[in-house]
């Protein structure tokens, strides 16, 4: 897998980065950080074969979501993983005390501490904690299932602070959604994963090898005396962090939760929002403690039983007095994620000339703070609602007066009538109703989605997790942000941090924060990571960015690109394909050894002080004579290096062509194995690397198989490509089908001026991932990767062209051009009509001066790198 990782450009969420700004705060995580990354680049050894294969499956193929659009896993999301991998498999921290090898500075190791495995993942808002906890669950249950003496376990209890946070972790556990819809589980391996999730009190039986709990963690310790009793109004903490959890109360509601997964004999726990666990003393620590406790009393025959691992996930990991947890081992702060492109770019609005009102609430006092808001919402909703995108302006109150007031205020405005505000707070006694509480969660569920009506949230109580929407553009606090009401600027950023769009996809997003003079010093420190917030005048924030569509007045500009089926899949019968011939000889055939091996061994002892000889004695140890015993230790070798041996029938396959290939091609001339000269040889690390080697790369190379495409009756219109925001550079042009084309170099904007007056095209277009066309191929290192072309264009004989420009050309560039011509030739037998492809090289672009394609491709064809 080394050798599949390519240079990290700025931006890129995804590619492992070259150097790294060291954690701040953290014991453990620079130690941590620094083993993993070794590990990786040194691809992983002592990893399982199951490690390997998910690892080579999650971050070295490539994938493509059901709507066609690439999809990657974020860099933070595989060092959270891969940290979880090493400090289990490879250096097994089972408590708090193993982790003292890499700390940086002191860390107070308290008697009675959890002898278990717990570690903290600390990864911004909107990095992706949830796919990361996805990742850990998958990787724990087919370690369980496939490696003997796994300590991991195929049962989980993901727990959750709130009936906000539950929903939205309900989105994608429930009905294990996220494990049928993104690339998790390999394919070969589909079969294997039985996995049932059941939410909170669900009463299903669990009759799946595994299971999932998805619970609030009010389910763990709300005491039954309380149930159904008024609760005390909440405090602003508990406005934004959600309720109290209670050091007191009996978490006799958990029994029921307790039975349940007592007979799994394993579980690992995995805590979201986890910050809230910030004390050993609170209910929710002891709850897991004693459910830990409970599965070892149940258990006693498995040295493993209890919680496997409780991996807690959180942005702000911190304790009550600020420090960060001791058992953080993964730090991508909110300074990283920005600088990523995985969050919005945060931007303080500064307001001037705008004066505090009288009045007796913070609305009436702020009111022109809210005006300005308004403003930039309407910039940002004019700019980004061509595209489909719906800006959510977010307003903050003090208390539920001044939400009631500004509600009011703000639907007087058209902007915001009717069913396009939504006011969600407390009751006068201090509860949230039932109503406003179905609300809040139905509203958190939908807001995001397409046609939601909704404009703007006005709260007093949402400014908490889970409310981490995506289409929060503006945000405007009518409330000061200080440190003594635990309002922390962080937290008021995080509501507005999430993407509305995927990174990479071309809109460089913004969140405007209104700031006000009366809490303005707060931001003029760093915030986490080092992030410096960028302030402007919020009268020229503006959102910064166009829409590209496709213009109905230009349609007879449309290209229709023919859909064919996939030429390259994996294949999950690689083994029942190979044939001896398939199997490469060694790089270098092994000589045969022309001398007997000594077959005693010299043992001599040595006085430990004067180190005289005091005792010496000679031991035969005859070699072995058996071939059977190499042959099966070879056969399994190959079939775990070449990840088969999960497959049935795998060594009865195996077997004998390991066997005739030891006996005929491994040495310089055939041997029989029952010669002890030659098993004796077959021992050495040389020998197995060659022979594991090769079998190993023939049985991958089959498990990628190439077939015959056909054409599917749907074809792609380049006008059904869907209106995106751009940040970038954009070029005009009148033949084609968009109002304007979207480039990411100055070479693709000289290129597309170049076809836009080339006298033979008749139409053309720049392709974006949007367009959703994509080429799959084989990388060099032999991984199933995808290759989206730069432009297409239709030429005035009616043959169309796929186009790539080239500056710098990697590993892969020869064969995503092999792969291009292929479809182009299938393309042409198929639909009737002839493509082609050519890659345009800057150095050559650069010198041409004519005014056609076809001229162009006779001077690339005169230079030599013509492609066709």
């Amino acid at each position: 897998m080394s050798g599949e990782e390519s240079p990290r450009l700025p931006g890129d969420p995804y590619g492992v980065p070259d150097r790294r700004k060291p954690s701040e705060g953290t014991y453990t995580v620079n130690g941590v950080r620094a083993r993993v990354d070794a590990w990786r680049a040194q691809n992983y050894p002592l990893a399982s074969a199951t490690s390997r294969r998910l690892l080579a499956f999650w971050f070295a193929d490539e994938h493509r979501s059901d709507d066609g659009r690439p999809f990657r896993f974020y860099f933070c999301q595989r060092e959270a993983v891969e940290t979880f991998i090493y400090l289990t498999e490879i250096e097994p921290v089972r408590g708090l005390k193993d982790l003292l090898e890499y700390a940086e500075h002191g860390m107070t190791i308290q008697p009675g501490e959890p002898k278990r495995q717990r570690l903290a993942i600390k990864m911004a808002t909107g990095s992706g904690k949830t796919m990361a906890m996805s990742l850990c669950v998958v990787w724990s249950y087919f370690h369980a299932l496939y490696e003997d003496d796994s300590p991991m376990t195929t049962s989980f209890l993901v727990i959750a602070p709130n009936l906000i946070v539950f929903e939205r972790l309900k989105s994608d556990f429930g009905d294990a959604a996220t494990f049928r819809r993104d690339p998790l589980v390999p394919a070969e391996w589909s079969h294997d994963f039985d996995l049932a999730v059941l939410l909170q009190d669900d009463p299903a039986p669990v009759t799946a090898r595994g299971v999932l709990y998805l619970t609030n963690v009010q389910r763990l310790y709300e005491p039954s005396t309380t149930r159904g009793k008024s609760s005390p109004a909440p405090n602003p903490v508990e406005a934004m962090l959600g309720p109290r959890v209670n050091r007191d109360v009996d978490a006799s509601s958990a029994e029921e939760l307790f039975d349940r997964i007592a007979e799994r004999h394993r579980v690992m726990v995995l805590n979201d929002e986890a910050h809230h666990v910030h004390d050993e003393k609170l209910k929710w620590n002891q709850t897991i403690e004693r459910l830990h406790d409970e599965l070892r009393s149940r258990t006693p025959d498995d040295s493993s039983a209890g919680v496997v691992s409780q991996l807690d996930y959180s942005a702000t990991p911190k304790y009550e007095k600020g420090g960060v947890f001791r058992h953080v081992v993964v730090d991508y702060p909110l300074a990283e994620a920005v600088a990523d492109g995985i969050v919005k770019t945060p931007v303080i609005g500064e307001v001037s000339g705008a004066k505090v009102e009288l009045g007796a609430t913070s609305f009436q006092r702020n009111r022109q703070w809210l005006d300005v808001a308004v403003g930039r919402w309407r910039a940002f909703n004019d700019a980004l609602s061509p595209s489909g995108k719906r800006p959510v302006l977010f307003v903050m109150c003090e208390n539920t007066l001044a939400a009631d007031e500004a509600g009011d205020y703000l639907r007087q405005l058209s902007d915001f009538s009717g069913d396009q505000l939504l006011v969600i707070h407390t009751n006068r006694s201090g509860e949230i109703t039932k109503d406003d509480l179905d609300l809040a969660r139905r509203a958190a569920r939908d807001v995001d989605e397409p046609d939601s009506r909704i404009r703007c949230i006005v709260s007093v109580l949402m400014l908490r997790e889970g409310w981490d929407v995506r289409n929060v553009c503006v945000i405007v606090t009518l409330r000061p942000l200080s440190a003594a009401n635990k309002i922390l600027p962080e937290q008021a950023l995080g509501r507005g941090l999430r993407r509305m769009t995927p990174p990479g996809s071309g809109f460089d997003e913004r969140v405007v924060v209104i700031e006000h003079e009366a809490f303005r010093n707060l931001w003029n420190t760093e915030l986490d990571g080092g992030l410096v917030v960028e302030k402007e005048d919020a009268d020229k924030i503006q959102p910064g960015a166009v829409t590209i569509f496709p213009d109905e007045a230009k349609r007879r500009f449309d290209i229709i690109i023919p859909q064919l089926t996939r030429a390259l899949a994996r294949s999950d019968s690689a083994l029942s394909q190979l044939h001896p011939n398939d199997v490469p000889d060694p790089k270098k055939q092994l000589a045969v050894p022309d001398v007997q091996p000594d077959e005693y061994v010299q043992y001599r002892g040595v006085h430990l002080i004067d180190k005289g000889v005091i005792e010496e004695y000679e031991f035969y140890v005859p070699y072995a004579e058996d071939p059977s015993g190499v042959i099966t230790y070879y056969t399994r070798s190959v079939a775990k290096e070449a990840g088969v041996d999960r497959l049935s029938g795998a060594f009865a396959t195996l077997a004998p062509m390991v066997r005739d290939y030891l006996k005929q091609r491994v040495f310089e001339q055939p041997v029989e194995l029952e010669d002890k000269v030659i098993l004796r040889r077959l021992a050495e690390n040389d020998a197995q690397a060659l022979v594991v080697g090769a079998f190993r790369d023939a049985i991958r190379a089959l498990s990628i198989t190439e077939r015959e495409p056909t054409i599917q009756e749907n074809a792609l219109r380049v006008s059904e490509t869907p209106p995106f925001p751009w940040s970038r550079e954009t070029v005009a042009g009148e033949r084609t089908v968009f109002n304007l084309t979207p480039v990411d170099s100055s070479l693709e904007a000289r290129f597309a001026r170049f076809l836009d007056r080339a006298s033979d095209v008749t139409a053309w277009a720049k392709l974006t991932m949007n367009t959703r066309f994509a080429l799959e191929y084989i990388s060099k290192a032999g991984s199933l990767r995808y290759y989206y072309p730069d432009f297409v264009m239709r030429l005035s004989d009616d043959t169309c062209l796929i186009v790539e420009t080239k500056g710098q050309e990697d590993l892969d560039v020869a064969l995503k051009d092999r792969r291009a011509r292929r479809w182009c030739q299938d393309s042409t037998r198929l639909a009737g009509r002839e493509w082609a492809y050519e890659k345009v090289p800057q150095k050559l672009f650069d010198t041409f001066d004519g005014d056609s394609v076809e001229g162009l491709r006779r001077f690339l064809d005169a230079s030599g790198t013509a492609t066709n």
